[in-house]
C-alpha cells in the first residue's frame, strides 16, 4: 500500500492551494482529483489582498499577476438595460477600496482555469504529486492514519493509499463530507445559474469606463470579461418551473448574448455552458478525526463579495502550517483542533457578509436567508477577522475577543489578529513586516538594545524544541507618515518588546516590553500554542 504524509481529496482551487502550502513547508502530499485535468471553466476569478499575501509568501504572486489582471485594472461594476443603452449606473466595488498602507500586495483577477495549472506546477516542483482521474471511493481511519480507496476513472482499477492525515477539498458536491458523516447548516440553495463562456468582439468599456462586471437587465444576468479575451454571461434558471440545463443550447445562449449586447449582428462563439448553484451552507465541523474539510467541502457561499474561493485558500493556508508542525514533531496533535476553532467562525461570519451583499436577482426562492448583519467594508471582512483558539495566547484585558473582527486600518497587534503591515528596515533593505513571515515561526523584535536578549531567547528555545522552525527578525523602523512610534507602535510594543508571529502571519503572543527572562516567556508561549512541552537538557 502506498503511503504519504498527507492525502488531499480534490485538486481544484482549494486542494491545489493546500498542496502548494504544504510543499513549501516541506510536507510531501498526494492530490487525488476525479477530473482528468485542471478546470476548463473560468469559475472563480477575484483574488483578494489577503489571498495574494499568502501567494506572495510562496513566491507565486508575481506570476499570478502576470497571467491575470492587477486590482487597479479590474474595472467597476455597472448596471445597464443592455450594453447598447446610453444609461449606465455604477456601483462601488471591493477592489476599489483603498488598500494603501494595509498590505504590500494588491488584489488580482485571475480565472480559475488559468490559476489551477500554475498551482499544480508549483506544488509538483516542490514535491507534491497531483493525480487526475482518481476518485475517492472510501475513507477509513484509525488512531494512526487514514486509508483511502481510490478508483481510476479511466481504467476502473482500484488501489489504496495510506496517509497520516487527509484534507477533503472535493467541493460542495464531493463525497468526502458524506463519507465522514459531517452535516451542514444554512439557508441551502438560493438559486440556480447557467454560465456561458464565449468569444465576441465586445468593447470592455461603457461610456469610457472599464467594467469588471455588468448586470444586464434585459436578460436578468451578469456579463463579465474573462482572461484571454473571453467573456462570460451568467443567467438564472428555474428547475422548479420546468427549466432544464439542456434547454440552454448554443443557439439559445447566442441569442441571450446578443440580447445582452443590444445588437443582433455580432459574431458569437459559445465555448462552454456550465450550471452552478448559488448556495449558502457551512459544515457542522471542519474536522473528523484525521480528516479536515476545506473550501467548498466546508462552506458554500454566494459569489457576492467574492469571498468563497478566497476563504478556501485561507483554509488551506491555516491548515498547512499546523500539519507541518505536527508532522515535524514541533507540535502536539491538539494544535490541529484549532483549525476548526479558527476557520469555522470565519466561514460563518464571511457567509453572512456574502448574504448581506447578495442581489435579490440571485435568489429564486430556493432557500431562506437568515437575519443578516450590516455589511462590513470589504477590507474588514477579508483582512480583519480575529482568531480565538488555543493557538493564540490571549491577553488579560480580553480585548481581542470582544469582536470577531477589527478594522485593519487601525490594527491592534493583539494576539489573534493579522500582523500589521508596516514598512521596516531589515537585512540592509526596506520591506514589509509581512515579508518576514511564512517560513516558520517568527519572533519580531526591534534592532535596538533588546535584540541580543531576544536573539539568545530564540536560540535557546530552538534548542529546547526539536523540529521547531523559528527565527528571530530584528527590524528598524522605516519612515512612515503618521507613525511616530514606528513598527513597534503598530504592534502595541515598546522598544524592547516582541511579537511571536505564526507561519500564517497572525500574532500568537506578544511581550509589550522586555521580560525579565525572555527565553522562559517565549518558551511558555510556544508551549501553550503548540501543545507540546519542550525537551529539557
Amino acid at each position: 500500500m502506498r503511503e504519504t504524509p498527507v492525502l488531499i481529496v480534490g485538486g481544484g482551487l482549494t486542494g491545489l492551494s493546500a498542496a502548494v502550502f504544504l510543499a513549501h513547508h516541506g510536507v510531501p502530499c498526494v492530490v487525488a482529483e476525479r477530473a482528468r485535468s485542471t478546470s476548463d471553466h473560468p469559475r472563480f476569478r477575484g483574488l483578494t489582498v489577503r489571498s495574494m499575501e499568502l501567494f506572495r509568501q510562496v513566491g507565486l504572486a508575481a506570476r499570478i499577476q502576470r497571467i491575470g489582471t492587477p486590482g487597479g485594472d479590474i474595472g467597476g461594476i455597472a448596471r445597464v438595460r443592455d450594453l447598447a443603452h446610453p444609461d449606465v449606473a455604477w456601483e462601488k466595488t471591493a477592489w476599489e477600496d483603498d488598500v494603501a498602507g494595509l498590505s504590500p500586495s494588491d488584489a488580482c483577477s485571475c480565472d480559475q482555469d488559468r490559476l489551477e495549472p500554475v498551482l499544480a506546477e508549483d506544488a509538483a516542483r516542490h514535491g507534491a504529486e497531483v493525480v487526475h482521474g482518481a476518485e475517492v471511493a472510501g475513507l477509513e481511519q484509525d488512531g494512526t492514519g487514514v486509508t483511502a480507496a481510490l478508483r481510476d476513472r479511466v481504467t476502473g482499477g482500484r488501489h489504496e493509499i495510506r496517509a497520516a492525515y487527509a484534507v477533503a477539498a472535493d467541493g460542495a458536491r464531493g463525497r468526502a463530507r458524506g463519507l465522514l458523516g459531517v452535516g451542514h447548516h444554512g439557508p441551502g440553495v438560493l438559486g440556480h445559474q447557467i454560465s456561458v463562456v464565449f468569444d465576441a468582439d465586445i468593447e470592455p468599456r461603457l461610456r469610457g469606463r472599464a467594467f469588471g462586471a455588468c448586470y444586464v437587465e434585459a436578460v436578468g444576468g451578469a456579463l463579465l470579461p474573462r482572461d484571454g479575451g473571453r467573456w462570460q454571461i451568467s443567467v438564472s434558471y428555474r428547475p422548479d418551473l420546468g427549466d432544464r440545463v439542456g434547454d440552454f443550447t448554443k443557439e439559445r445562449c447566442t441569442e441571450l448574448i446578443r440580447t445582452a449586447l443590444g445588437r443582433s449582428e455580432p459574431s458569437v462563439r459559445v465555448r462552454t455552458v456550465a450550471p452552478w448553484d448559488v448556495g449558502a451552507l457551512v459544515a457542522e465541523r471542519f474536522g473528523a478525526g484525521r480528516v479536515f474539510l476545506a473550501g467548498d467541502a466546508a462552506h458554500v457561499m454566494p459569489p457576492s463579495g467574492g469571498f468563497g474561493g478566497n476563504t478556501g485558500i485561507q483554509d488551506a493556508h491555516n491548515l498547512a502550517w499546523k500539519l507541518a508542525d505536527v508532522l515535524g514533531g514541533a507540535a502536539g496533535e491538539a494544535l490541529l483542533d484549532t483549525y476548526d476553532a479558527e476557520r469555522r467562525p470565519v466561514a460563518e461570519l464571511t457567509l453572512l457578509q456574502a448574504l448581506a451583499r447578495m442581489p435579490a436577482s440571485w435568489a429564486d426562492g430556493g432557500g431562506d436567508a437568515p437575519a443578516l448583519p450590516p455589511a462590513l467594508d470589504h477590507n474588514t471582512v477579508s483582512l480583519g477577522y480575529v482568531y480565538r483558539s488555543a493557538a493564540v495566547v490571549p491577553e488579560r484585558d480580553g480585548a481581542a475577543g470582544e469582536s470577531p473582527t477589527e478594522d485593519p486600518r487601525n490594527p491592534s497587534g493583539r494576539p489573534g489578529t493579522r500582523a500589521p503591515h508596516v514598512a521596516v528596515e531589515h537585512g540592509g533593505g526596506r520591506c514589509s513586516t509581512l515579508d518576514l513571515f511564512g517560513d516558520g515561526w517568527t519572533l519580531l523584535a526591534g534592532s535596538g538594545a533588546a535584540s541580543p536578549a531576544w536573539s539568545a531567547a530564540v536560540r535557546e528555545v530552538a534548542e529546547r524544541r526539536p523540529g521547531l522552525r523559528i527565527a528571530g527578525r530584528f527590524a528598524a523602523a522605516a519612515d512612515r507618515p503618521g507613525a511616530a512610534a514606528g513598527w513597534p507602535g503598530a504592534y502595541g510594543l515598546d522598544a524592547g518588546g516582541a511579537a511571536l508571529v505564526r507561519p500564517d502571519g497572525f500574532v500568537a503572543w506578544r511581550a509589550r516590553s522586555l521580560p525579565a527572562d525572555p527565553a522562559a516567556s517565549l518558551d511558555a508561549a510556544l508551549g501553550r500554542v503548540l501543545a507540546r512541552r519542550p525537551v529539557r537538557p
